[in-house]
């Protein structure tokens, strides 16, 4: 069981979820989801999105190196609908579906029947083979009070400088990947954050959790979840310190 806060530091919590179509992708597909889900998610808006990847090109050795491939630029098309507060979404780009729910975040009884209602309204559209992943993905923001703090005191994902070196850090940023066997890869990112008009001192913990493995049915989807969801808990509690948790208020029943 989760620990519950009255202010948890949520900002953003979102499930992306990449399928393995059964079809070759169809631009009218959102708006089929669209006429589903219009009465919780009236609002709509297209966004363009610019995805650019590098071509790794195999050579011999021995041989002179070939000049670099140029890098590579795909632009799609993500609708996005929003419920009447703008504080849930529903994202739809090709072969993949994302759920965000934007501050305040309430509870993960409440997130989840959210994912599973835009999931089964857009397999009744698309009708994809199976689901390639899944990731769970929780941002967090820790505001300090403080005008200057010990970073250890409230993340222990946090740099280890050596002791030669001057300790004070004014900004840093700390990346980790650790597999979970084979359930999946929880990706930690912490760090501080700049923000003006902010006087106190801010971290960022940044989790998320997605499957790995082959493609798998969408009748396993609510397990898959499941267990993301718990290794997502876990490890924020495994990251903050209990002077962090005073800022969160904690309450003493129920789940989050």
């Amino acid at each position: 069981m989760h620990r519950k806060y009255q202010n948890p530091p949520v900002v953003e919590a979102l499930c992306e979820v990449s399928f393995d179509p059964g079809q070759p992708w169809d631009g009218t597909l959102p708006g089929l989801v669209y006429n589903e889900i219009k009465q919780k998610f009236p609002k709509k808006r297209q966004q363009m999105v610019v995805q650019f990847g590098i071509q790794i090109r195999g050579q011999d050795p021995t041989s002179v190196p070939p000049p670099p491939a140029p890098p590579s630029q795909e632009t799609f098309s993500r609708l996005q609908f929003l419920s009447e507060d703008e504080k849930t979404l529903i994202q739809i780009a090709p072969d993949v579906l994302t759920v965000n729910r934007l501050k305040p975040y309430s509870s993960w009884n409440e997130l989840k029947p959210v994912i599973f209602y835009a999931l089964d309204n857009y397999c009744k559209a698309a009708n994809p083979k199976a689901i390639r992943k899944i990731g769970l993905r929780y941002i967090n923001r820790i505001v300090i009070p403080l005008p200057e703090v010990k970073i250890q005191d409230y993340l222990l994902a946090s740099p280890n400088i050596p002791d030669a070196l001057p300790q004070r850090i004014n900004v840093w940023l700390q990346r980790s990947e650790i597999p979970f066997d084979a359930a999946g890869v929880l990706v930690i990112q912490t760090g501080s954050v700049r923000e003006s008009g902010q006087s106190g001192v801010v971290f960022l913990l940044d989790l998320d959790f997605v499957t790995a493995g082959e493609p798998f049915s969408i009748g396993t989807a609510e397990d898959k979840l499941e267990v993301a969801h718990q290794n997502v808990g876990l490890a924020f509690e495994e990251c903050v310190t209990d002077m962090a948790r005073k800022l969160f208020n904690e309450v003493t029943s129920g789940t989050g």
